[in-house]
């Protein structure tokens, strides 16, 4: 159970980066970074989705 824990921890705060990240590239016009940074977002909201369901199995 530590080890799912660990591995939600490292989601959000990934999450959070790259929320940070899209906010920053949105503002300087840079819209390849920001495409890259949704595509990243999503496949993490992925595995959280994952990680989420698996948890609720046990």
């Amino acid at each position: 159970m530590k080890l799912y824990f660990l591995y939600n921890t490292l989601l959000n705060i990934s999450l959070i980066l790259m929320l940070l990240a899209v906010v920053a590239a949105y503002q300087s016009s840079d819209y390849l970074v920001l495409a890259i940074s949704v595509l990243i977002i999503l496949i993490l909201g992925y595995l959280k989705y994952r990680l989420l369901k698996r948890v609720r199995q046990r």
